[in-house]
């Protein structure tokens, strides 16, 4: 499996919205890798900018903040940009990034906390930024031939101020061309972006899954401070009862990668939703229900390397066939999902909630023991945590 297509998968959950689920990345992307190609760029600096464009946002914490970045002139961008670079600083495989994502909403006159300007800035972050704001002037409802006139013109209109003028030459001579605005609203738009990703051989390794797997539970976790250390959590939890069973390094670390995207469908989930002190409406309750749905497709394509979609997705499936969204029975869950399974349990009892205090040792081994009875757990998993009072809670205190 290839890098671009984790990058592709993994992104795509950056792009939900009050409005659905958008295109933002990936047309960003794709803008940024046709201005890339147009200048020369070399394979290696042409990958590194596709990766960045994909997770350019990645320091948009709620809805609310990603909305108003659909402003085409944001009065301050920044905050989301240095929280990016602070994510990508500390990840070891993307720290490369760290600085692209830094500036990508640097002006080309100045006047930014970088206290850089013009040809000072990254390429990469200049490219990012005019591929950026090009997209959120699309609209989606009305033929992409019929805004192109207005869509450059207000990009021209902040030449030499927002964009570099050089990249505003280069993108006047790809607007020329229709194909290039059918690329924009393609139904194919991932196919587009995989034909033009280069290096095309370079294998997914999981130790840069176990990093990219990092970021995204740190995104996810920053979601709502009720859950801000759940992934990192239900990942060594997951790891802790693989040990207890006997499974091997490379299983244990496959099983954390799981344990830590468990829950990236939750990025589909409202702000509002997460923090509800309150009983959750049905309304309220069938959105929450979608999210173990959207981790499975979003982690799909990576399931060329271990079963990441089940392991991470199947979490509220129970081996009576009580479980959701997908009603899987005993014989089709495997080892690793009803592992993650009985750390997320743990680890949100564990947890404060919106609605009640995190609950004590014995109410939590209570409360296992009860699904045990039920049928929703298996015995020898919850006994693994319970067995190992001690150890448990020092994996819980290493967070």
């Amino acid at each position: 499996m290839r890098i671009v297509e984790c990058f592709l998968s993994l992104s795509r959950s950056l792009d939900f919205s009050h409005q659905g689920l958008m295109h933002h990345h990936r047309r960003t992307a794709l803008i940024a890798a046709k201005l890339g190609r147009a200048i020369g760029m070399d394979s290696g600096e042409l990958l590194a900018l596709m990766q960045a464009a994909l997770i350019h946002d990645i320091g948009v914490i709620t809805w609310q903040e990603k909305l108003e970045l659909f402003d085409l002139d944001i009065k301050s961008p920044w905050e989301h940009c240095l929280r990016g670079e602070k994510l990508l600083r500390a990840n070891r495989s993307l720290q490369h990034l760290a600085g692209v994502i830094a500036s990508h909403h640097d002006r080309w006159s100045g006047n930014n906390p970088s206290g850089i300007k013009g040809a000072h800035i990254p390429l990469h972050s200049r490219i990012i930024h005019l591929a950026d704001r090009m997209d959120i002037l699309i609209n989606d409802e009305i033929n992409i031939l019929e805004q192109k006139a207005w869509i450059m013109k207000t990009l021209h209109g902040l030449r030499g101020i927002i964009f570099d003028p050089d990249l505003m030459d280069t993108l006047d001579d790809l607007a020329m061309h229709d194909e290039f605005w059918f690329d924009l609203v393609s139904p194919w738009e991932a196919y587009i972006l995989r034909s033009m990703a280069p290096i095309s051989h370079i294998p997914l390794q999981l130790e840069f899954l176990s990093d990219i797997a990092q970021l995204f539970a740190q995104v996810v976790d920053a979601q709502s401070p009720f859950t801000n250390q759940h992934s990192q959590g239900v990942a060594l939890l997951s790891r802790f009862v693989g040990e207890q069973l006997g499974l091997s390094p490379e299983e244990l670390e496959q099983l954390e990668i799981a344990g830590l995207l468990h829950d990236l469908g939750k990025l589909s989930v409202p702000t509002e939703i997460l923090e509800k002190p309150d009983r959750l409406s049905a309304t309220e309750f069938n959105i929450i229900k979608q999210h173990p749905y959207y981790t499975y497709w979003l982690l799909k394509p990576v399931t060329q390397v271990f079963p990441l979609a089940d392991w991470a997705a199947f979490h509220h499936e129970r081996p009576s066939g009580n479980g959701y969204p997908f009603g899987k029975c005993d014989d089709e869950l495997d080892l690793q999902s009803r592992i993650v399974t009985v750390a997320d349990i743990f680890a949100a009892l564990h947890e404060d909630r919106p609605y009640r205090p995190s609950m004590s040792w014995d109410k939590i081994a209570s409360t296992l023991k009860n699904l045990v009875q039920q049928g929703e757990l298996n015995n020898y998993l919850v006994a693994s945590l319970l067995d190992n009072r001690s150890l448990v809670n020092q994996v819980w205190e290493s967070l």
